[in-house]
């Protein structure tokens, strides 16, 4: 039988509960020890990470983003299939960085486990000209504070 809707929104919610926790443990802690990560548009050339490799990127990250929030957008409910077990929401993130404000907007569409309680595979489409003119000024400040 498939997962309720209400188990897959619990499950999204903690999705967004340990981004926005952002901490190496609090990003992965409701995925599947074999989730996958991929981020798109493939004009961003992210490779699919595991979940060791998120948590790494995300400890990079947080020298220099340590109040990053992420909210789904007002007005704006996730879309839930229960027979395939995904949920799609459409979201927004900011945070006061060492470089200045960071603000970016994404849809993800989360697939989750046969049980419904893990998240399987993500798949986060990001604002691709935002995320390109920042990733790269994000990851030369955090390599820079981590080696300080």
């Amino acid at each position: 039988m498939a997962p309720s809707r209400e188990q897959l929104l619990q499950t999204t919610k903690l999705f967004l509960e340990g981004l926005n926790e952002f901490t190496p443990e609090s990003v992965v802690q409701n995925r599947s020890p074999t989730c996958t990560h991929r981020i798109l548009p493939a004009t961003l050339k992210s490779p699919p990470t595991t979940n060791d490799e998120y948590a790494g990127f995300v400890g990079l990250l947080r020298a220099v983003m340590p109040d990053f929030q992420m909210k789904i957008v007002q007005g704006e409910e996730p879309v839930v299939d229960e027979g395939v077990r995904k949920v799609t929401v459409h979201t927004k993130s900011r945070s006061d960085t060492t470089i200045g404000l960071y603000e970016n907007e994404y849809i993800w569409v989360l697939t989750m486990s046969e049980d419904g309680t893990m998240v399987d595979d993500v798949l986060e489409f990001a604002d691709s000209l935002y995320t390109s003119e920042w990733l790269p000024k994000l990851s030369k400040a955090a390599t820079e504070a981590v080696k300080k």
